[in-house]
């Protein structure tokens, strides 16, 4: 796919589109578009979840974690929590 080209008969095509709605629904899905690029989703997150990852994170780097074997070997005392 020469995307180029692609860009090139999409221009071309939008140059000719009259129709209000259709323009208005273009410009709507390109700043989607930009908007879903520049998301991060730390800045989606709640206050709450984010403390309890920067917790998390602070329990790690002091060395209390929890290794996947323990974890799995009794899920219902996890899942309980």
């Amino acid at each position: 796919m020469n995307i180029q080209a692609e860009i090139s008969w999409i221009q071309s095509e939008l140059a000719k589109v009259t129709d209000k709605e259709l323009i208005m629904a273009f410009k709507s899905l390109l700043k989607y578009r930009a908007k879903q690029e520049k998301a991060d989703w730390w800045d989606e997150i709640s206050k709450a979840e984010k403390a309890e990852i920067e917790e998390g994170i602070k329990q790690a780097d002091r060395g209390e974690l929890i290794n996947h074997e323990e974890v799995m070997s009794n899920p219902k005392k996890w899942l309980s929590k």
